[in-house]
């Protein structure tokens, strides 16, 4: 669940500051950091269409607080009209910039942005070396689901990933899924004797998260992962649920994977 969809985290990051406990306020900045990553990747994304600023700091202002947070506490009616006013005159008088919640929020949406412009623009170089095109020739596409930094070049989608961000990709995936693998498998990646099939079948009887949750504590996550991705690749943990025409190849210490988009998710995108 985002953050900012929890009504309580958006009270401690909408509630006057003088009114929240020494813990709360400790937790409201945690909720805070939270939220800026969401502007984050809202902004990164938002690159795709407009294109990313010269200098990424630039697109942090105090405002973005109100805009992003206390705007949507407003919206889903967890702050009065009051407690709005008194933001307003905030930003006024510069009292906005004193609260910690807010400079939490700045500090790491900045923080956040300049390691998507630095990762970004890494990748971007990786992919033109690849393809042997010009920096014109690849465009920024987007952030998808897993994190993963992806280009158009040529009418295809290509994503760039260190073998760090390959795997840990193939590590979240896998775990999501090990309430519907093989026991018989599964139990090859743990120290449970034979006969704790049992064991792992029973954990598959719960709900999946539940069940998830149990077996990426019995279950080596990391080894069943490095086994897989050493026979099939990186690339079907990447790509699922967005196309099954893809290739993947190595150049140096990357992964490229190209993707052939089908035209209505193109569209849709």
């Amino acid at each position: 669940m985002c953050i900012l969809c929890n009504s309580d985290s958006l009270r401690l990051l909408a509630a006057p500051l003088a009114t929240l406990s020494n813990p709360e306020v400790a937790e409201a900045i945690r909720a805070a950091r939270e939220a800026a990553m969401q502007l984050v990747l809202d902004t990164v994304d938002a690159w795709a269409d407009f294109g990313a600023p010269d200098d990424s700091a630039s697109a942090v202002e105090p405002e973005s607080y109100i805009q992003y947070v206390i705007d949507r506490a407003e919206r889903d009616g967890i702050t009065t009209a009051d407690e709005v006013r008194t933001w307003s005159h905030a930003v006024a008088d510069g009292a906005l910039l004193r609260d910690p919640r807010v400079q939490a929020f700045l500090s790491s949406t900045a923080e956040g942005l300049a390691v998507y412009v630095t990762q970004i623009g890494g990748k971007r170089v990786v992919l033109e070396r690849f393809l042997e095109v010009p920096s014109s020739a690849v465009a920024f596409a987007g952030i998808g689901v897993s994190g993963e930094i992806g280009f158009d070049c040529e009418g295809d989608r290509f994503i760039v990933l260190t073998d760090d961000e390959a795997m840990q990709i193939a590590m979240d995936y896998i775990a999501n899924e090990l309430w519907h693998e093989d026991p018989a498998q599964l139990i090859r990646y743990t120290s449970l004797p034979d006969e704790g099939i049992s064991i792992l079948t029973a954990a598959q009887e719960g709900p999946q998260d539940r069940a998830n949750e149990i077996l990426a504590g019995i279950v080596d996550v990391a080894l069943l992962a490095e086994d897989t991705t050493r026979q099939g690749g990186y690339g079907r943990f990447v790509v699922d649920g967005i196309t099954d025409d893809y290739t993947e190849q190595r150049f140096g210490d990357q992964v490229v994977l190209r993707l052939k988009i089908p035209a209505e998710s193109e569209d849709e995108g």
